[in-house]
């Protein structure tokens, strides 16, 4: 078979036919990019927030709290506001998904979840810290020894009081439990010779277990889920029943590792920690372990990361430019880049995770809601 010359392409069109498939191949490198590093496809999206990461930003349910010294502000995860509480100076608060407590000196205030006011009162003494739960707050109450312990309900009035469990003693935290009918504190012995952790655990005005001795490592952690408080120190897990009683089966070493987040999935706690011992002054992390129910699992991380979080059954570690994502029985972490989101920002401190999917990062002080989903 035989072309003439006229049939043969053109050096000008060879050219011409080149660019296009120069860029037809550039626009199919950056899809399958894109699609490698965000999830389903999809590029994340970021919000700038108006609030400082030095102003005790905190998850809310699907909303954020922060204090800028004066007032306690609501913002919704896009950034707009959905309310301001007028606190004054030195305040304090702390929350659960619906409801906060907040203080400052002998001032206390419940605050529903649209920023009213269910109760504003003087207490009798000064207020070291409150905690909340879905039907009670318990309040902290007088010197840092021998303190007094008020349970009140979400209108204010005192369902419950405690204070000769812990006379000589320094109450550390304290939690709600089974449908926020119980309640667990963590004590220390102030004149001990050693250091001894007492965990005591109550029904609301009806009984106590009496004190349970946690021994001398420190107590950091206690996570209820499937009738069990998942007591986590810097020695080891172990796991009680309401009434005090130790599930010896449940005892697992942590020693040299450190919880930074947890889930509840099903009857079971999900525990992820990172080892302390190699996390240096910039708190850069990169291995993870997680324990849930009888799985005790390891993880390495693709590159050092600030810190990682549990969302959804799954683990979820950011770096100061990326976030890394796996299932829990994945044996890789799937790379998720920022810079889409957060332009040339860097990531130096993860802040929170909403209800929704929505992960709290700041930037130096600038604050951002990048969601996940």
């Amino acid at each position: 078979m035989h072309f003439s010359q006229s049939s043969s392409m053109s050096p000008k069109r060879r050219r011409i036919y080149l660019l296009i498939l120069t860029a037809v191949l550039l626009a199919l490198f950056v899809l399958i990019a894109r699609s490698l590093f965000a999830p389903g496809g999809k590029a994340l999206s970021a919000v700038k927030l108006r609030c400082m990461a030095t102003q005790d930003v905190t998850p809310f349910g699907n909303d954020i709290l922060y204090y800028d010294g004066l007032t306690l502000y609501c913002l919704r995860s896009n950034g707009a506001e959905r309310w301001s509480y007028p606190l004054g100076e030195n305040a304090f608060f702390s929350c659960s998904d619906s409801m906060i407590a907040a203080w400052t000196g002998t001032q206390f205030h419940i605050i529903d979840r649209n920023g009213n006011a269910t109760y504003n009162e003087n207490l009798a003494n000064a207020i070291q810290f409150a905690r909340v739960g879905s039907k009670y707050v318990g309040v902290v109450l007088g010197s840092d020894i021998s303190p007094s312990l008020e349970i009140k309900d979400m209108q204010g009035t005192t369902a419950d009081s405690e204070s000769t469990a812990y006379k000589d003693l320094i109450l550390l935290d304290l939690g709600f439990f089974s449908d926020g009918e119980f309640f667990w504190t963590t004590s220390l012995d102030a004149y001990g010779s050693v250091p001894d952790t007492t965990l005591n655990t109550y029904r609301v005005n009806v009984s106590s277990s009496g004190g349970i001795s946690l021994g001398d490592h420190l107590v950091y952690a206690v996570i209820y889920a499937g009738q069990q408080l998942n007591v986590v120190s810097t020695q080891q897990l172990r796991k009680y029943d309401y009434r005090g009683t130790i599930d010896s089966s449940g005892t697992v070493l942590v020693y040299g590792w450190q919880l930074i987040d947890s889930a509840v999935s099903g009857s079971e706690a999900m525990l992820l920690f990172t080892p302390s011992r190699s996390a240096d002054d910039s708190g850069d992390i990169n291995q993870l372990r997680l324990i849930w129910g009888k799985t005790d699992k390891r993880y390495s991380l693709p590159s050092l990361c600030i810190s990682a979080a549990l969302y959804g059954r799954k683990i979820y570690a950011f770096s100061e430019d990326m976030v890394y994502r796996a299932d829990l029985n994945a044996k890789r972490f799937d790379p998720i880049s920022l810079s889409g989101a957060l332009g040339s920002q860097k990531v130096t401190e993860y802040l929170g995770m909403l209800n929704n999917g929505v992960a709290l990062l700041a930037c130096e002080s600038d604050v951002y809601a990048v969601s996940l989903q």
